[in-house]
């Protein structure tokens, strides 16, 4: 696993973009924004232990009782600690512009040119490895689908994992965190290695806390020394290759494409199960 998520993706990465034209934006860090960064991230920590289930116990209980619903409730919760805060502070409190974030319409375009490439074959790349490689890929070739749940609910679900975790993460881990690092230290590099562990690391509270685990191969109930061991091994790593695709391109929605396709066959019979 160190080796193909350490070496293989990353030159995989490396590879599909040197081609790319980044995206122009603009990040111009400054010590009170390092600070209010930092006591952000230590909030949203808290937060991330506790505070969902927290907000669980406070709806209604048909909502949280409906597991599709709670997928909403869910994408909802992530969606504001993750993407709408960070947003506003630093739209609203340091001036950045929506094209600071990746977002551009240059964006779009570029899907079109010289990023598609990187999307095509790092995708590729990702369901390819969970399709024949992962724990996830051999429970997907293990359930039996119907054909309306395949061709149906398969691009629904890479839709869903679009937002759910290809904007949730990219977002704040990539446009915001790695693009102030970077900028921080005068250097991609940098930024890509520390975003890298924040990545991993950013996931152990789901294994622990959420059960996150039972789609990895550490269980519903992996220990805290277990789940940060794994988060640092394997996540951190597998982060390397998507902080090189953003320190090339400056793309938001090629991250977002990407990081749904790695997610897509571990998460799709929850999906189907839960929707059809």
């Amino acid at each position: 696993m160190l080796i193909v998520f350490g070496v293989a993706f990353p030159i995989i990465a490396w590879v599909a973009t040197r081609r790319a034209v980044p995206l122009s934006i603009s990040v111009k860090p400054s010590k009170y924004q390092s600070i209010v960064l930092i006591g952000y991230i230590i909030v949203l920590s808290l937060y991330l232990i506790g505070g969902p289930q927290w907000i669980d116990q406070h709806l209604p209980h048909p909502w949280v009782d409906s597991a599709q619903i709670k997928f909403f409730i869910v994408l909802v919760k992530k969606l504001v600690v993750f993407v709408v805060i960070p947003f506003a502070i630093f739209r609203f409190g340091f001036g950045y512009r929506v094209r600071d974030f990746g977002i551009q319409r240059e964006g779009l375009r570029a899907l079109r040119g010289s990023h598609l490439p990187v999307v095509l074959v790092v995708g590729g790349a990702f369901l390819c490895f969970q399709y024949f490689v992962s724990s996830g890929g051999a429970a997907f070739r293990r359930e039996h689908f119907t054909a309306f749940q395949f061709f149906v609910g398969l691009p629904l679900c890479f839709v869903w994992l679009v937002f759910e975790v290809g904007l949730v993460e990219e977002f704040f881990l990539r446009a915001v965190i790695q693009s102030q690092l970077a900028a921080a230290f005068k250097s991609e590099v940098s930024g890509v290695v520390l975003m890298s562990l924040i990545f991993g690391l950013a996931h152990a509270p789901g294994f622990i806390f959420r059960h996150a685990g039972e789609v990895e191969v550490l269980g519903s109930n992996p220990s805290a020394i277990d789940a940060i061991a794994y988060s640092i091994v394997v996540l951190a790593v597998s982060g390397i290759t998507f902080g090189i695709i953003w320190a090339r391109t400056k793309n938001l929605f090629a991250l977002m494409l990407i990081h749904a396709a790695g997610d897509l066959l571990p998460n799709f019979g929850t999906f189907v199960r839960t929707w059809f």
